[in-house]
């Protein structure tokens, strides 16, 4: 972990300079990054940004955690390769995303290359990786209420306990595939739902968390104005109408989604086979 930390500060300075330029001069960014040579060997430039990105916000969220998710570092080998295998998997979402919305857009008419679209893309998402670690820290003023935290820490017991019940129902079921009446079981979760939804209430309704939440919403506002902004000055550095940048942006959204929509049915099915096995393993 040393070296990953003298690495980080190594690579600072460059990387404020690439992260302030992006931030605040968004179309002049683009410009600058368009009028380079295109080669292959320059995506490797906006990875490496992004792999900063990735541990820059990783130590940030460190002193400044989200207070419904906050992330650790990993404190074995095991626990670092389940990080790094988690981090080297969104690289190739961010991958496929990028290459999803590139086809959208040549579809209206770009002619620059993968390359050089992709090298952007990679820009704009370490910096919004760092943005959204700022954003989700916002969660932390509601937690100054001490019954908004304590219910939020009640809460996510309470999940636990659910989590737990779920997968014994799973566990029982009948040759159709249908579960099992188990009226004690059911009575069981019922109740902790009903405890879990007035935790949720008395913690939502109190003022700092409503603070709090607006606040980190504004943030996500500032995100997506800024990266349609971004979206748009790509779009004009390469001729295209409003219309055909508006179209893009749509039609790679609802493929994205799609493509997000296929990886969560995958991943919920692993996580069944998961829960199957551990039913017969009991």
């Amino acid at each position: 972990m040393k070296s990953y930390i003298e690495r980080v500060i190594a690579e600072i300075p460059l990387f404020f300079n690439h992260f302030s330029q992006c931030l605040f001069r968004p179309k002049r960014f683009i410009q600058q990054q368009l009028a380079l040579a295109e080669h292959p060997d320059e995506v490797s430039k906006g990875v490496e940004f992004l792999i900063l990105s990735f541990l820059i916000a990783l130590f940030i969220s460190q002193l400044l955690p989200e207070a419904v998710n906050p992330v650790t570092l990993p404190a074995d080998d095991a626990a670092f390769t389940r990080l790094a295998s988690s981090a080297l998997f969104d690289l190739f979402l961010l991958f496929f995303a990028a290459a999803i919305s590139f086809g959208c857009l040549r579809l209206m008419g770009v002619a620059s290359s993968f390359f050089a679209y992709f090298r952007l893309f990679a820009f704009f998402c370490g910096a919004s990786l760092v943005l959204l670690v700022f954003a989700n820290a916002l969660t932390n003023i509601g937690m100054i209420d001490p019954v908004v935290a304590k219910s939020w820490i009640q809460l996510e017991q309470s999940a636990q306990a659910l989590k737990s019940g779920l997968e014994q129902s799973l566990c029982h079921t009948d040759a159709n595939g249908e579960l099992i009446a188990n009226p004690a079981l059911a009575e069981q979760m019922q109740q902790k739902l009903t405890q879990t939804q007035t935790l949720y209430l008395q913690a939502t309704e109190r003022p700092l968390f409503i603070t709090g939440n607006v606040l980190q919403a504004i943030m996500y506002l500032f995100l997506l104005l800024w990266l349609l902004v971004a979206w748009f000055a790509y779009g004009k550095q390469q001729q295209l109408s409003s219309g055909k940048i508006v179209c893009s942006a749509l039609l790679s959204l609802g493929l994205i989604y799609f493509a997000n929509l296929l990886l969560s049915l995958m991943q919920t099915g692993s996580q069944m086979m998961a829960i199957y096995r551990a039913c017969a393993a009991v």
